[in-house]
């Protein structure tokens, strides 16, 4: 705070208050964190959880929007007030702006940044996170024929997820068969596998709060010549983008890598999305791997590596795995077998 010349910080964003405090309830909650104080701000629902949680803060009970207990501690000498500006609504920011005596300054991915390198303990979550993965994935292809519907197998997979000892689905299941899959975020819906198709399986869960994320996609029987391949097209790039991780690259460069493959491929048109995304307390987190992306990746951050294609009308293949960076390479935790795989 005090190179930004601050003397307090209001956190709203209920990830990074995780983060700081441990304190999991309460979509409303506030931290506010001065140069030796901490407290954390919530309603009388939540106190106990809060005590429990976030020993190490002063509990401030009050109703929503905490401005009898934000007035309660100017009894401190504060008047530089940070504000996380992406996560408090214009409403927030007014009613702070005009009952505070204090200079409100807003502040971007302060704390998004400080999450971005993991901890040994969260890395093992995350590593746990997938290892459930994987063994969804191998539980779900007996589950899969032809005449089964995207929603079936969606529904089967989030069951499976909580049943192996995820929280919950780190995001909505993606299970899109045939022209479906050339929707990148296709909603599984009551459409039936086709003989020959492919199926773009995407999904991951929440494990102690900390997500992975994996992307596969099978043929439910012979693919056309065509489609397999451009599997072993995107496999390759897929292959070549974990293989430039590493810490000091930036991420711009592992996109780079993956999009210039695909591009000699000829299938680059194709690829409409960015290569990859860190991930934690969140799905989708910093940095991003993508062409803007310049952030120099260092060890222990957690990104994933995802190319995929999407063929308007015909289909498309995703391959995704979440690797943890390393000094001179990576650790891919999504062990799922990537090769080409037709269900008969």
């Amino acid at each position: 705070m005090k190179e930004k010349g601050l003397n307090a910080f209001l956190v709203s964003k209920p990830e990074n208050i995780r983060y700081l405090s441990g304190f999991t309830g309460g979509e409303d909650a506030k931290l506010l964190i001065l140069e030796d104080e901490q407290y954390i701000i919530t309603d009388t629902r939540y106190r106990e959880q809060a005590a429990r949680e976030a020993p190490h803060f002063e509990l401030l009970l009050d109703k929503f929007p905490y401005l009898e207990a934000l007035n309660k501690v100017r009894r401190s000498c504060w008047d530089r007030l940070g504000i996380e500006s992406l996560h408090l609504t214009y409403h927030e920011y007014r009613m702070l702006e005009s009952t505070l005596d204090v200079d409100l300054f807003p502040l971007e991915y302060e704390v998004e940044e400080l999450r971005m390198v993991k901890e040994e303990e969260e890395l093992e979550c995350i590593r746990e996170a997938a290892r459930i993965g994987d063994m969804v994935f191998e539980e779900i292809v007996s589950f899969l024929k032809p005449g089964i519907t995207e929603k079936k197998i969606a529904d089967r997979i989030a069951f499976l997820l909580r049943e192996k000892g995820c929280a919950k689905e780190a995001f909505d299941v993606i299970a899109a068969a045939g022209e479906n899959a050339s929707l990148p975020h296709a909603r599984p819906g009551e459409k039936a596998v086709k003989p020959g198709e492919m199926l773009i399986l995407d999904y991951g869960g929440f494990y102690e709060g900390y997500a992975a994320d994996m992307t596969r996609t099978v043929f439910i029987g012979s693919p056309s010549a065509y489609f397999q391949d451009a599997y072993r097209e995107v496999l390759k790039a897929q292959k070549i983008g974990i293989s430039v991780v590493r810490a000091g690259i930036k991420a711009s460069k592992v996109d780079e890598a993956v999009r210039d493959y695909l591009k000699s491929s000829g299938l680059g048109d194709y690829f409409v999305h960015s290569t990859g995304h860190g991930l934690g307390l969140e799905i989708h987190e910093k940095p991003a791997l993508s062409p803007a992306g310049d952030i120099e990746l260092k060890e222990n951050m957690v990104v994933t590596i995802e190319p995929g294609i999407y063929i308007p009308g015909k289909g498309g293949i995703r391959i995704e795995d979440t690797v943890i960076v390393k000094k001179d390479g990576c650790e891919i935790i999504t062990r799922t077998d990537k090769e080409l795989r037709i269900i008969f």
